[in-house]
């Protein structure tokens, strides 16, 4: 199942369980969703490449 994600010209890929309807899989997750939602989220946010 695709749906269209919070921000525009975003999608959410879910794969679902036929039987129970339960999502099995989705890309992105729920964690990154809550991220994109945050003000401060930018391009490279979720990875740090500082050493």
């Amino acid at each position: 199942m695709i749906e269209q994600g919070p921000r525009s010209g975003s999608f959410v890929y879910k794969t679902l369980d036929r039987e129970t309807g339960e999502v099995v899989r989705q890309l992105p997750s729920e964690e990154v969703l809550k991220l994109r939602q945050s003000d401060d989220y930018g391009a490279g946010a979720v990875i740090n490449t500082t050493v």
